[in-house]
Formats: structure tokens, sequence, C-alpha cells
């Protein structure tokens, strides 16, 4: 029998950041003391940079920039000049990830001209049928994702542009051709960059 009853096990530290310490001096075959953990274990810090994530050059930095704000000129020119500067922001990113990102798949031809193509065909069609405003712009985006997808053409950017022909409402027959030339001029631009630095791109075109 236990001397005292329960009271014999008593909990000698109470704080919830420290072990907790039970007392069993008074029960016969049982140790002295019982040390059970509550501390919680330790999270890893946060990280803002991978260790093994490598520095870029500063010639490839430059690069990236200069190339970024020749293919945006030419498109704010463009824009100007047929007065759709509405093409001109998601064109921006399709920009930024071709030239920050040159070898990567969203970066190709066939992402960036077929993913912004697939998105307009979406949503002119969506137009076509009647649907109109923020929620159509909702519907017609996911369908566009889910096509790109499917046809291996993924490009964010593009998800821009179909949100903005469904709030615009542009007429396809002015706005599709411009911004396949837009899209066309990004590439070439790129291309034109690349074979300056003696680079590869596109790394693939289909």
């Amino acid at each position: 029998m236990l001397r005292g009853g329960w009271a014999a096990l008593r909990p000698s530290v109470s704080r919830p950041d420290k072990n907790v310490a039970f007392m069993a001096s008074d029960a016969p075959g049982m140790p002295e003391v019982l040390d059970v953990s509550t501390r919680p274990p330790k999270r890893p810090p946060i990280r803002w940079r991978k260790p093994d994530e490598p520095q870029l050059p500063p010639r490839t930095v430059a690069s990236a920039a200069i190339t970024t704000s020749v293919g945006l000129a030419l498109l704010v020119a463009v824009g100007a000049l047929t007065h759709q500067m509405v093409l001109v922001p998601p064109l921006a990113a399709t920009m930024a990830i071709v030239t920050a990102t040159p070898a990567s798949p969203l970066a190709q031809p066939r992402h960036v001209i077929g993913g912004h193509m697939l998105s307009c065909l979406v949503c002119f069609t969506a137009l076509a049928l009647g649907w109109h405003g923020p929620w159509a712009a909702v519907v017609a985006c996911g369908i566009a994702c889910g096509l790109v997808l499917v046809l291996k053409a993924a490009h964010p950017p593009a998800m821009a542009t179909a949100v903005m022909i469904m709030l615009a409402a542009p007429p396809a027959t002015r706005f599709v051709p411009l911004l396949a030339a837009g899209a066309v001029l990004l590439v070439m631009v790129q291309m034109v960059s690349a074979r300056l630095q003696r680079e590869v791109y596109p790394t693939s075109w289909w």
C-alpha cells in the first residue's frame, strides 16, 4: 500500500516548459524520481534563402534586367501605337519569367505563346456565350488553367490575361493578334539576348 494514498505521488514542478518530476519515495520497488518531459521539440529556424541555393552572377542579373527593360519598352511602344496598353501587365510578367528563368519549362515558346492563346480561346468563347463580369472571370480563369495544364502549356501570366479579357471584354479581332505578336516579340527578344551571351534559348520549341 502507498503511504498516504495518492498523495504520495505529487508533482514537484507545475510549469509547462519544464520537466515534471513525480516523487515516489514512499512506494516500495519504485524509483525515487520519475521525469516526464513536456517540453515541445524545437523547430528549425526559418531561412529566407536555402543554404544550397546558388547566387546568380552579376552578369546574369544585369542581363535579365536589361532584357526585361528592352522587352517592356517594345511592348509599351506597340501598346501606345495601337491604344492597347492593357496588354502590358500580363506580358510584363511573361517577360520576367522568360528573362529570369530562361531554362524553365514555363519560359519556353510552347508555354509562353500557347498559354496566352489558349486563355484567349476560353475567354472569348465565354464572352460569346454571354458571360461577363467578375464571377464569369473566376469560372473562365479556372477553365483556362485546367486547359493549359492538360495541353502541357501552363504559363501563370496567361491567367492574368484571362481575367483581363473577361473584365475588359476587348474586341477579339484586335486583341488576339496583338497578344500573339507581343508574346512572339518577347520570345524573340530573349532569343537575341541569349545569342549575344552565347547561351541557349529556347531549350525546347515544343
